[in-house]
């Protein structure tokens, strides 16, 4: 009995070993495997890093993430500007070219839930899921079987999520998958942000390439149209003085009064667009006196009436918030000297209830509105976005109002406390 108690013993203790070892080899093969993935987003990010092209990576990042975690589809949806849409970015799969570019609310569906709780969601039967929202997959004929997902996240603000369909093989996506995965999202969350900034800044710096063209194409019109052909007028008339002093010199002041009078125009003219390039009244007493030296200005030139008034407003604002202000104005008035056909200009600014308020308007023949936004791409006219871009910058608010014969009025609202306190800290 002793020996059979013992052989007992002997056996179970056996079992025990071979149950642990097998314990082990499973283990074993999870961290591998799980080796071999971390090892995957590892040479992954590095390649993520170096990718400017917001597509390809996005493209990328989906096709990574689904050979990580073994599924067989996928998709990568982005919030939209409002943050109340999620668009289906990447799609691989099934169907992936209809999906592509489809939208849906960032309350609906799995990816929905993923984005609002900034959580991820592991599930075996997505359809049976009572989260799940099958519109999508039915457009296509496409059965989702598992899911995994994980939140897109920069700042602690969710930008989209990365979801994986229907594990290889039939098996089930696991703890480890979705650790991987949500691993895996952080890292391509930075480097899809990293790319739209460089992106953005790319845009921003061919947009200042342009504006920069155009004020130089602008300057050089300006010069030929203006200060040149008055330079070549003073040229010829000195040569039919000279010839005149030997014939007719009795005629002489005459002439020269008329060289005189041409030199003083285009002094006039220089000056003017010295004082559009750089405004040193700006820099050195602020905003109302240089909008005040500007409408001067323009008044000499004699093409239309200008009436200016400052009510309730004074003292200084940031240096860039003036800037702004002031590229506003001139480029509002340029509007109107070259398309308007106006015979009178106002501007005004005034202060009330914590805003300034500047308005140019005109009485020239005026435009549609809607047709001008339309047409942006076509005219290739940078102004009325430069007016924009330079509103939102300091905080305000560009408002165009115009029909066909009725004039137009530009008008900016800009908050004033934080403009005058930055001119504090200046």
């Amino acid at each position: 009995m002793a020996m059979n108690a013992g052989s007992s013993d002997q056996q179970d203790a056996l079992r025990e070993l071979r149950r642990e070892h097998e314990q082990l080899r499973e283990r074993y093969v999870t961290l591998t495997q799980q080796l071999i993935g971390l090892r995957m987003v590892q040479e992954v990010t590095q390649e993520l890093v170096s990718e400017s092209d917001l597509d390809r990576l996005l493209k990328i990042i989906l096709r990574s993430a689904i050979h990580a975690v073994e599924g067989t589809a996928g998709a990568l949806l982005l919030l939209d500007a409002s943050g109340q849409e999620l668009i289906f970015s990447v799609v691989e799969g099934r169907g992936g070219p209809a999906i592509e570019g489809q939208r849906m609310g960032r309350d609906k569906g799995l990816a929905g839930w993923v984005v609002s709780h900034c959580e991820p969601v592991i599930v075996a039967d997505a359809e049976q899921d009572p989260r799940f929202y099958g519109r999508i997959p039915e457009m296509v004929a496409f059965r989702v079987e598992s899911l995994i997902g994980a939140p897109l996240i920069v700042k602690g603000e969710p930008i989209g999520v990365v979801q994986v369909l229907n594990k290889a093989r039939g098996n089930l996506f696991d703890e480890d998958d979705l650790g991987l995965l949500t691993s895996f999202a952080a890292q391509s969350a930075i480097a899809i942000e990293n790319t739209r900034l460089y992106q953005a800044l790319k845009r921003e710096r061919d947009r200042l390439i342009a504006v920069e063209e155009q004020v130089r194409r602008r300057l050089a019109r300006e010069l030929h149209d203006g200060p040149a052909q008055l330079l070549a007028a003073l040229i010829a008339n000195m040569d039919f003085v000279t010839t005149l002093q030997e014939q007719q010199p009795e005629k002489v002041p005459e002439e020269l009064e008329e060289l005189a009078s041409l030199a003083q125009k285009a002094l006039r003219q220089v000056r003017t667009l010295m004082f559009d390039l750089r405004p040193v009244v700006l820099e050195t007493q602020g905003l109302v006196p240089a909008l005040t030296a500007y409408v001067a200005r323009q008044q000499e030139m004699g093409d239309l009436e200008y009436h200016f008034c400052v009510s309730s407003f004074a003292g200084r604002l940031a240096a860039s918030a003036e800037g702004a202000i002031f590229s506003i104005v001139q480029e509002a008035v340029g509007n109107v000297r070259k398309h308007a056909q106006a015979q009178n200009v106002w501007v005004y600014a005034t202060e009330h209830a914590g805003e300034l308020t500047v308005e140019v308007r005109d009485d020239g023949r005026g435009f549609d509105v809607d047709t001008l936004n339309d047409e942006y791409d076509l005219r290739g006219s940078l102004g009325m976005l430069n007016m924009q871009d330079h509103a939102k910058a300091i905080g305000g608010r560009l408002s165009i109002r115009s029909e066909p014969g009725a004039g137009t009025e530009i008008t900016l609202a800009v908050p004033l406390s934080p403009l005058r306190e930055a001119a504090l800290l200046e």
